[in-house]
């Protein structure tokens, strides 16, 4: 399936899904030791996109400490 009118083929679109699928994850990864966990961070990430998803989680959530 080609989409014609931005000129992406199959290639393209697989690589973008990939991506942002990495971006999800990671975002998830980073905010795992925080209130929120994993799947709370995961959430927001897919609420709002993942480089804002990010930001708030930097700023505002701490990391609890791990033993």
């Amino acid at each position: 399936m080609t989409l014609a009118f931005i000129n992406l083929g199959t290639p393209e679109i697989l690589l973008i899904l990939s991506l942002a699928c990495i971006s999800l994850i990671a975002v998830a990864a980073y905010g795992k030791n925080t209130i929120l966990g994993f799947f709370g961070s995961l959430l927001l990430a897919i609420i709002i996109t993942p480089i804002p998803a990010f930001v708030i989680i930097w700023l505002f959530f701490k990391k609890t400490a791990t033993s």
